[in-house]
């Protein structure tokens, strides 16, 4: 059961994360041109920086559950070895509670910091769109990845075996 859940978390976040780094090189295009309205025309894109500055948030906040879910995570493997398997899946567990908790308190967070923007009315400085919105997205994100999280901690105190088959 695991491994199917598994492996249909791991093809959403995949899907979410080729999404943002789509988004990221629409971005990168934009910059190009932007750089080059200044230089030849000495006319920028209006509101690009601003847009640009809470997009980044999204795509980032975006990229961390396919992270989570395919645990790309920088993982330190000193003390397993002494252990043995027991000692791994007990370090694995750890590992995968402490992510738990640090994206559970982020989301908290950001829920919060979401709410105070969109009830302060907070708008961007030249295109004075609301920035609300925006922070939602990221808030959603984590929230997001706090489920993967929790997903793959289940995963690892189950002691299932890790399905390491890429995602389609």
């Amino acid at each position: 059961m695991l491994g199917g859940l598994e492996r249909g978390i791991r093809r959403l976040t995949r899907a979410i994360a080729l999404g943002a780094v789509a988004c990221l090189l629409g971005l990168a295009l934009l910059t190009v041109a932007d750089v080059l309205l200044r230089w030849l025309f000495a006319a920028p894109i209006r509101g690009f920086v601003d847009v640009v500055s809470l997009a980044m948030a999204v795509i980032a906040a975006a990229c961390f559950p396919a992270l989570i879910a395919n645990r790309g995570n920088v993982t330190i493997r000193l003390a397993e070895h002494a252990g043995g398997p027991g000692m791994r899946r007990a370090l694995e567990s750890f590992g995968a509670a402490v992510t738990l908790v640090l994206f559970a308190l982020m989301a908290w967070q950001y829920v919060r910091y979401a709410a105070e923007m969109t009830s302060s009315g907070e708008r961007l400085g030249i295109l004075k769109w609301p920035v609300g919105p925006w922070w939602w997205a990221v808030a959603a994100l984590i929230a997001f990845t706090a489920l993967v999280a929790l997903a793959v901690l289940a995963r690892e105190i189950a002691g299932a075996p890790r399905d390491d088959t890429p995602a389609r």
